[in-house]
C-alpha cells in the first residue's frame, strides 16, 4: 500500500479526460499509448525524494553522466524519439491539473503489464516542493506549460535512499496548441501569480542570508526549511578510496 507521502504526491493525477477535450483517452495518441505508474515507480525512493532527515543535495544527485548506465541512456533517447507525442501527452497532464508539473520516470521500472515501455508520473509544482530540491522547483515555476513539458529521469541507488536525476526539456506540439487553444488559455489564466511560485529549500549557500534569499528572479522567495540531523560518532580517519559514479550516492 503506497505510504500517505505518495498518496499525497500523487494526488489530482487521473487520467479521466474533460468532456470538453475531443479524445477518449489522455494516454492515446494516435497509435501511441503511455503508460502511468500511479505512484508505484515512486514509492521505493520516497525517502530519496520526500526524505526530510536529510538534505536535498545529499539525496538527489545531478550531473551524473548519463551514458554511463544503459537505462538511462536508453529511456532519454526514447524521450527524445518520442518527445512529439510525449510533447502533447505533457499539455493534457496539465490540462488536466490546471497547474504546472513535470513528468517523471524511474530508468528501473517497468510497469509489470508493459515491461518493455517507460513508465510516468506527473508532479505538480506544489508536489514537488516536498523534495526540497532546487533544480527540479525552478525548472517547473519558470517554464510555459502552453510551450515546453519538462521531464525528470532519475536512476536510484540500491538503498533507495538516493537518486540521480536527469532532465530534459521538450516541445509542444503546434498543432496541439492550436487544437486545445482554448483550454490553454483557461488553464493558463488559471495559474497563479509568477512571484506566488516561492521555491523551498532546506539549505542555501553560506554568501546568502539564512532566511530568506531571492531566487534567479527577482519576483521569486526562496524559503528554507531546516532539516534536522543527528551526530554520528566520529569515525577513524581512512584513505579515501576513488569510486565509480554510480557508487557515489547511496
Amino acid at each position: 500500500m503506497p505510504s500517505k507521502t505518495m498518496t499525497h504526491a500523487y494526488n489530482g493525477t487521473s487520467t479521466t479526460l474533460n468532456s470538453g477535450i475531443p479524445r477518449n483517452s489522455l494516454t492515446d495518441f494516435g497509435n501511441v499509448r503511455f503508460i502511468e505508474s500511479r505512484g508505484a515507480a515512486l514509492e521505493p525512493v520516497k525517502n530519496a525524494l520526500f526524505g526530510k532527515e536529510r538534505y536535498a543535495r545529499d539525496r538527489i544527485h545531478w550531473m551524473f553522466p548519463p551514458d554511463k548506465d544503459e537505462r538511462v541512456a536508453g529511456l532519454l533517447t526514447w524521450i527524445q524519439t518520442m518527445a512529439y507525442n510525449l510533447g502533447e501527452y505533457g499539455l493534457h497532464k496539465f490540462l488536466q491539473t490546471r497547474e504546472r508539473g513535470a513528468l517523471i520516470s524511474n530508468a528501473e521500472y517497468r510497469h509489470p503489464q508493459h515491461p518493455n515501455s517507460p513508465a510516468f508520473d506527473w508532479l505538480s509544482f506544489d508536489q514537488l516542493h516536498m523534495t526540497m530540491d532546487k533544480i527540479m522547483q525552478e525548472s517547473v515555476a519558470f517554464y510555459n506549460p502552453a510551450v515546453h513539458v519538462i521531464v525528470f529521469v532519475f536512476l536510484p541507488s540500491k538503498s533507495g535512499n538516493s537518486v540521480a536525476m536527469w532532465r530534459r526539456k521538450i516541445n509542444v506540439p503546434n498543432n496541439a496548441r492550436l487544437t486545445y487553444q482554448g483550454e490553454i488559455n483557461v488553464a493558463i489564466g488559471g495559474l497563479r501569480r509568477d512571484k506566488d511560485y516561492v521555491v523551498h529549500v532546506d539549505q542555501l549557500p553560506r554568501s546568502v542570508n539564512k532566511k530568506v534569499a531571492l531566487s534567479p528572479k527577482a519576483t521569486k522567495v526562496t524559503k528554507v526549511t531546516k532539516v534536522t540531523k543527528t551526530k554520528a560518532a566520529p569515525a577513524l580517519p581512512q584513505k579515501p578510496k576513488k569510486r565509480k559514479w554510480w557508487q557515489i550516492f547511496g
